[in-house]
């Protein structure tokens, strides 16, 4: 009888226990873990500033677009969805340090299907036809509403400022159906019908909700969906739009209809309905204001000079942060930290989309939170 170790086909017993956790599939972080940090720094090839990249190439990181909420009123969090923990799923990611919780095991969460609530408090996100919310604290997940049988989501969740109603956007057939969810009751109501519905946002001061076609028409109506009025716009396609922070206006990017032109900042005045140009960019594709409206961040679709830039309302002067080197421009989603001293995009420029931040509390008063 053999002393040594029992055989398997050419190799010992010893081995193959001593080689099993290799051949075992890496475990994917559960819902609730804490990740290290992913940073890189890197100065920008074009203007030498300082850019830091916040989550790793290797994997997938995407912003939620506005008018989804993605950094926290303090300026310290960011919401994205990624890859990182396998499927993709939702991670906040700390500015501090750059450490990232997985929020959600979902098992059908899309780009741009999450918001954080009006208090920071819960993740709102559509998992597969589900709408779910999911406090930041335990999340514990309660289902809010459900896409109907026959339909599938169009654009939100999104969550007025007061967070008495979350919104959203089923489609079926062609036809868009903005639905509005009363809290806490969860009642879920239709207040507009139309083609092609895109980014409801609600107004943060009157009770008025605005939203785009696909068409690149805008149109407002009071919170509950009555008087919808198409906000009368020169030649062209909206292409974004947010409300001014008194509530008071609506500041819109135009890519206007005759070639050549410039896209450009304009505002319409919701009681007088005046609409005056703000300022001509260097064609962006995608823009947001800070939080007082005095300073614009853009992302340009120029392919000489393809960068993401801050404008200054009072002198209309463009300053270039970055290069942003992304494929689709309009995909970058920058977006300003509540207190103007940070500003955050996405692109694709290193390999898989990534997200990146850079500093500009030397160029920018701060704003309130």
């Amino acid at each position: 009888m053999s002393s040594g170790p029992r055989q398997l086909r050419g190799i010992s017993r010893r081995a193959v226990l001593a080689a099993f956790p290799l051949l075992l599939p890496a475990q994917s972080p559960a819902k609730g873990q804490t990740l290290p940090s992913d940073w890189a720094r890197y100065p920008d090839p074009s203007t030498e500033l300082e850019v830091l990249r916040l989550t790793s190439p290797e994997y997938e990181s995407l912003l939620p677009p506005p008018p989804s909420r993605s950094i926290t009123g303090n300026s310290a969090q960011v919401l994205c969805l990624s890859t990182r923990s396998g499927r993709p799923q939702a991670h906040l990611l700390q500015l501090r340090d750059g450490r990232s919780r997985v929020l959600t095991s979902a098992d059908s969460l899309q780009p741009g299907a999450l918001t954080l609530t009006h208090d920071d408090r819960a993740l709102l996100f559509f998992d597969g036809p589900a709408l779910l919310q999911s406090p930041l604290s335990g999340l514990r997940e309660q289902q809010i509403a459900k896409i109907r049988e026959g339909y599938q989501r169009e654009a939100g969740p999104v969550c007025s400022s007061d967070g008495l109603f979350y919104y959203f956007v089923e489609s079926r057939d062609g036809e868009s159906e903005l639905r509005r969810v009363r809290r806490p009751s969860n009642a879920v109501e239709t207040i507009a019908r139309a083609p092609g519905i895109l980014d409801p946002t609600p107004n943060p001061r009157r009770a008025m909700i605005c939203w785009r076609n696909r068409d690149g028409e805008l149109f407002t109506a009071t919170i509950d969906g009555q008087n919808i009025r198409r906000v009368e716009t020169p030649p062209g396609r909206v292409l974004q739009a947010f409300w001014s922070p008194d509530g008071q206006a609506l500041l819109y990017l135009l890519d206007p209809a005759e070639s050549g032109q410039l896209a450009a900042i304009r505002e319409q005045h919701l009681d007088s309905r005046t609409d005056s140009l703000v300022a001509k960019t260097s064609q962006y594709v995608a823009f947001m204001p800070n939080a007082n409206a005095t300073v614009f961040l853009g992302s340009s679709r120029s392919k000489v000079n393809p960068s993401i830039l801050i404008m200054l309302r009072i002198t209309r002067r463009e300053l270039i942060l970055c290069d942003h080197a992304a494929a689709v421009p309009a995909a970058t989603s920058p977006v300003f930290a509540p207190n103007s001293q940070r500003i955050v995009f996405q692109s694709e420029r290193h390999g898989r989309p990534a997200l990146y931040s850079m500093m500009v509390e030397g160029l920018l008063e701060k704003t309130g939170t």
